[in-house]
């Protein structure tokens, strides 16, 4: 059951960094105009799937979801938090977060803080499928 649920859930991630992936390449010869309608579209996706996200943990039965949608807003709080900060920073200079060498350390960052969460998210798979795994030795050693 869980490898099911999980595979499902590994295609999504292999789709939105397609998706990803493919933006960033196309955004990198785009006219500006064009740049302006796809950061409105992800934004908008962006809000879309945070009240998606927020609606699900809400209204889960599970009682450890109840401990990670309590992390889920601190993490959200920390992030308006810190976007408010570059803005705050960015006010003070001539451009947004002063310039282009600190947007693009952003965004790099942004993605290695990605890529953590991937791995995080992979070492939480590789947990359950073990214990699933030892579930399943215990029922069928208690079988015998």
């Amino acid at each position: 059951m869980s490898h099911a649920i999980l595979s499902v859930k590994l295609h999504e991630l292999d789709e939105k960094i397609a998706r990803m992936r493919s933006r960033i390449q196309l955004s990198q010869c785009a006219m500006r105009g064009r740049l302006t309608q796809e950061i409105s579209a992800l934004e908008q996706e962006c809000a879309e799937t945070d009240l998606i996200l927020q609606e699900r943990l809400k209204f889960s039965r599970a009682g450890v979801v109840t401990a990670l949608s309590a992390a889920y807003e601190k993490i959200e709080l920390v992030r308006q938090e810190a976007e408010q900060c570059l803005q705050s920073y960015a006010a003070k200079g001539e451009q947004p977060y002063a310039s282009v060498e600190e947007k693009i350390l952003l965004a790099e960052y942004a993605l290695d803080f990605a890529m953590q969460a991937a791995d995080r998210a992979l070492l939480l798979s590789l947990k359950a499928i073990e214990a699933q795994t030892r579930q399943q030795e215990q029922d069928e050693g208690s079988l015998i």
